[in-house]
This record gives structure tokens, C-alpha cells and sequence, in this order.
């Protein structure tokens, strides 16, 4: 790192490779999660009382259902955070989790799903 870059508070450079690479670590991860959780289940666990079978035989969390609800609604992230009284940052891995559960890639894939659903 140059001197002008620390300076200027660049901390470091991705790349569009290393960005890639870096969403593919992160989905391995929820996907390692999601399975454990899956097993875990399967071994007897007592579910949440806020978890729901809907989906294909995964579970949306109560939150996840109303993050999902606003969704369809047409609310955007910040909007469904000041709704729900929590962070953007928490609405994204909310809805991270309610794609993959969904088997979808974005929101529109996942409010045609829903409304399907409905």
C-alpha cells in the first residue's frame, strides 16, 4: 500500500475475482449452517417456537416471515428496518437467508415465489 493510499483511508482493494471468490466462501458458509441446522432437526431437535414449515420442507423464522411479508408488500430494506425497528444490515441477512430457503436469487424471484405461495 502507498503512502497517498493510507493516507487517503483506503484500507485495501478488492478485486471483481476476489469478490466472487469472497460470496462464494460466504454462501459455502450458510449453506454449512443451514445444513447442521437441518441435521439437527432431523436428530430430534424441539424446533423454535418461532419457526414455521412452509417452504419446501425448510423453515422461515418468525422474522424472516415478516421480513418476507414487507417484501411482498414492496417496502425496501430501510423501510422494512424502521418498520421492524432493526438494523439494514439485519434486513439483508434476513432476506440472504429467505432467498436461499426459497431457492431464489433476488427479490423479485422471491416476491413471485411468495405471492405464489399465498
Amino acid at each position: 500500500m502507498s503512502p497517498q493510499e493510507r493516507d487517503s483511508g483506503v484500507d485495501g482493494v478488492f478485486t471483481v475475482s476476489g469478490l466472487i471468490r469472497l460470496a462464494r466462501i460466504h454462501q459455502a458458509i450458510a449453506q454449512a449452517l443451514l445444513a447442521h441446522a437441518e441435521k439437527v432437526d432431523r436428530c430430534g431437535a424441539a424446533k423454535s417456537p418461532d419457526t414455521v414449515d412452509d417452504v419446501g420442507g425448510r423453515n422461515l423464522t418468525g422474522r424472516e416471515r415478516r421480513v418476507a411479508e414487507l417484501l411482498v408488500e414492496g417496502l425496501s430494506n430501510r423501510q422494512i428496518a424502521r418498520q421492524m425497528e432493526i438494523s439494514e444490515r439485519t434486513v439483508k441477512n434476513h432476506l440472504h437467508s429467505i432467498f436461499y430457503k426459497l431457492g431464489v436469487g433476488d427479490r423479485t424471484q422471491a416476491v413471485i415465489k411468495l405471492m405464489r405461495r399465498s
